[in-house]
């Protein structure tokens, strides 16, 4: 019985989360935080936002 019930919140879980996913949303919040590098350099390392 408890493997079962263990089973089961185990697909749930697979069912309701999908790796990699986000909505454009999520996205635009996420390159809002991020400098440009051709404008702002010294908010960059290497060209790479930090």
């Amino acid at each position: 019985m408890k493997r079962a019930i263990a089973l089961l919140l185990i697909v749930l879980l697979g069912a309701c989360v999908k790796v990699g996913e986000f909505s454009p949303e999520r996205h635009a919040d996420y390159d809002k935080g991020h400098a440009d590098c051709q404008q702002t350099p010294e908010r960059c390392v290497n060209g790479v936002p930090w």
